[in-house]
């Protein structure tokens, strides 16, 4: 009788497969038994014997490799065969590769046993999926001694570094992660908008930069991570806003309330009122998040009684990211087409056209094309302690293009100023007040102006960052209202102050004259502003300042409870600022 073929692979033809491709296929079906693929090697049979890390057990084993050229059904002695070769070279794990099929009674042999049979049909998915075209790589800015030198200064030590810990480098493996490119256009004000976004194929993270981190966003993996009949649900509340809550109710609408990714509206006639409700409600949680927690935090949950239920629809805004400058990596990292065959692939784990269906629907407002797959290097280190226990450490050491600021000499001292910017101010302002004790009510009244200087600026700055919403030459604060450049809150503020103090004695403020141009300077040597932010906000800082000054400390006095409160939070808000500023970076 005819043996049936499988749709793909030609009858009259040997399989062959490149072994490029199969060791990439590999390493997708080993993270099955918890591997981690090392190396591979070809024996004089024409198998493969896979070297990998054991991620449970913490050592290293083999994994034997069997590939069908031939498209004919295989029975149960080829898997006893492989069986047997299995216990010969000491491999834990098998795996069968045929471009045809496996008997029942092979499929019920195998069943039970530590070998994974990959038939016609889903060799066939996986060679498809593996010939998307790879555009090219980003290139990694440091060679190896230097990592061997980052890695070796990471090993752990006790008793805050005093003590070695004995922890040894094994081995560091110089890996590419899988990236798939898509292009995002949108119009605005008749120019188009155009912007890349790269998302990890082998763990599902959009990648975006934070300064000189590549940092991770989990939008789109927490949808892609639901069953496949929730994702499937999600993604036709995306398409059609909302749907009637009987199509969606049971374990999967409760999957995806868990998730914070749908909201139910009630029936009635307020239905429309309470959505409008939920939508404000929403507006200021994330409002509220981004001025203390800077989006980081996990949304608000609120508690809700609900008499009856008419609606389901999708709620993304909390979650998904704006798609700005900061997810263009190719915008700040050098990228080549040339492949570094040194770095060996991690395996692809999400289809990139479920990834793109999720893109296209929460993304309405743009136009979004899948551009094919990139490489990101990276750097994965093996340690081992004097108990054999094994961690891994990851870095990230992409090629930035020249416009990214270098560290020099003074590089440190910039960040300082960056990090802590109340401190030069608030030292000033201590030695004021021990020198004027005996002058109580002139001293509150010069620092309750101060606040109210303090206050004006941080709400003019914000309210102008969010008009003008320019782009910062290097990303920082991605997802917050402070990722805008103009203008630059450490020159406005400084830049004012020092204006404000020519008001309180014309010396001071000359002293501070040179501590306020070297605020201005260290925002262009590390990158965070452009020159029009930071001469921008230095000009707006003056008049502030000048207003501040001349009108208010002279015109407006308060209640002298009222004064001292001021005066108090003159000291406590720069300092809660600075916290604030420190959080949100991570730092």
């Amino acid at each position: 009788m005819d043996i049936p073929r499988i749709s793909g692979f030609p009858k009259e033809e040997r399989f062959e497969i490149e072994e490029d491709t199969l060791r990439r296929i590999l390493s997708k079906l080993l993270s099955e038994f918890n591997l981690q693929q090392k190396s591979m090697e070809k024996t004089y049979e024409g198998d493969y014997i896979v070297t990998s890390y054991h991620r449970i057990l913490n050592k290293d084993v083999k994994t034997l490799v069997r590939v069908s050229s031939h498209h004919i059904g295989l029975e149960r002695e080829d898997i006893e065969d492989l069986q047997e070769d299995m216990l010969q070279v000491g491999a834990i794990s098998g795996i069968f590769i045929t471009p045809a099929y496996f008997t029942k009674d092979a499929q019920k042999y195998a069943k039970h046993l530590p070998i994974r049979l990959v038939n016609g049909t889903e060799l066939l998915e996986f060679v498809e999926e593996y010939k998307l075209e790879v555009k090219g790589a980003f290139l990694t800015g440091v060679d190896d001694q230097t990592i061997v030198n980052y890695f070796k200064g990471r090993r752990r030590t006790k008793f805050f570094g005093l003590v070695d810990a004995g922890e040894r480098i094994v081995e560091i493996d110089k890996r590419y992660l899988p990236l798939a490119h898509f292009r995002f256009r949108k119009s605005a004000d008749r120019t188009e908008v155009i912007n890349n976004l790269y998302v990890d194929l082998h763990n599902c993270y959009v990648l975006y930069l934070e300064e000189a981190d590549i940092e991770r966003n989990d939008f789109i993996k927490r949808i892609m991570d639901l069953p496949k009949e929730s994702r499937d649900i999600f993604v036709d509340l995306l398409k059609h806003g909302e749907l009637k809550h009987e199509y969606i109710k049971g374990k999967h609408l409760n999957i995806l309330e868990k998730q914070g990714l749908v909201m139910k509206t009630e029936k009635g006639g307020m239905r429309a009122v309470d959505v409008i409700l939920d939508e404000v409600s929403d507006t200021i949680s994330i409002a509220t998040s981004e001025a203390t927690t800077m989006g980081k935090a996990k949304p608000i949950e609120r508690e809700r009684v609900i008499k009856a239920v008419d609606n389901v629809r999708a709620v993304v805004h909390k979650h998904k990211p704006e798609i700005d400058r900061s997810f263009d990596l190719v915008h700040f990292i050098e990228f080549s087409t040339e492949i570094d065959r040194s770095f060996d692939p991690d395996s692809i784990k999400y289809p990139v056209n479920e990834i793109d269906k999720i893109l296209v629907n929460c993304y309405k407002d743009a136009d979004i094309s899948y551009e094919g797959n990139v490489y990101l290097p990276y750097y994965r280190c093996k340690y081992v302690d004097v108990n054999d226990n094994e961690r891994f450490d990851e870095v990230i050491a992409p090629e930035f293009k020249p416009f990214m600021p270098r560290p020099d000499e003074y590089y440190k001292f910039y960040r300082l100023i960056d990090k802590f910017p109340a401190v030069p101010f608030l030292v000033p302002g201590f030695a004021y007040l021990l020198l004027n004790l005996g002058k109580l009510d002139k001293v509150m009244h010069i620092f309750s102006t101060g606040f109210i200087f303090l206050f004006i600026s941080v709400i003019f700055g914000i309210a102008l960052k969010l008009i003008f919403r320019t782009e910062r030459k290097i990303p920082r604060y991605t997802g917050t209202i402070a990722k805008y450049g103009f203008p630059s809150m450490h020159s406005l503020t400084a830049i004012g102050g020092i204006t404000f103090a020519f008001f309180i004695n014309p010396y001071l403020g000359l002293l501070l004259v040179p501590l306020g141009l070297l605020y201005m300077y260290s925002r262009i040597a590390i990158g965070v502003h452009s020159d029009i932010d930071v001469i921008g906000g230095a000009i707006i800082g003056i008049l502030l300042g000048f207003f501040s000054g001349f009108y208010i400390m002279k015109n407006l006095y308060l209640l002298p409870e009222v004064e001292l409160f001021f005066s108090v939070l003159f000291f406590i808000v720069p300092i809660l600022m600075t916290v604030i500023g420190l959080k949100m970076r991570k730092w």
